[in-house]
């Protein structure tokens, strides 16, 4: 997850992946953002790497502020192939790109249940094999 470093072990997915981000006030769980809309660009166990037009909406920011001790709490919502998936986690870092059109943000997972994770990590496995297949030989 960190910006720029270690060597991806999951390839991308074909096109980016719609997905949807709820801010959480880390203080005040009732004070919530509306839905954000992005895509995901990369998906591995722990995060994934997002793209989004929006970082801070309703007085809420992804990133409450940059100690990890006040993280502001995410829900998420991914559109998967094979489902719709649904985590709590928290943005790790975010950049601004295409020139500030849109940011990328990298997300930790903290939180899915089974049925969620199961389905997710079904999603990459399928990834790591069609990346097998393409690459193989002939």
């Amino acid at each position: 997850l960190q910006q720029g470093h270690g060597q991806r072990q999951i390839p991308p997915p074909p096109k980016p992946v719609p997905l949807r981000v709820t801010i959480i006030d880390q203080g005040d769980e009732g004070h919530r953002s509306r839905k954000i809309d992005g895509l995901g660009l990369d998906f591995g166990k722990q995060g994934m790497r997002i793209q989004t037009g929006t970082i801070e909406t309703g007085k809420l920011h992804i990133i409450r502020d940059h100690t990890v001790a006040f993280k502001n709490k995410l829900e998420v919502e991914v559109d998967l192939p094979n489902a719709t998936i649904r985590f709590t986690g928290f943005a790790a870092w975010y950049r601004p790109e295409g020139e500030g059109l849109f940011w990328v943000v990298g997300l930790y997972i903290r939180d899915m249940g089974a049925a969620d994770r199961q389905a997710y990590d079904e999603y990459l496995k399928m990834l790591t094999r069609n990346a097998e297949s393409v690459s193989a030989p002939a």
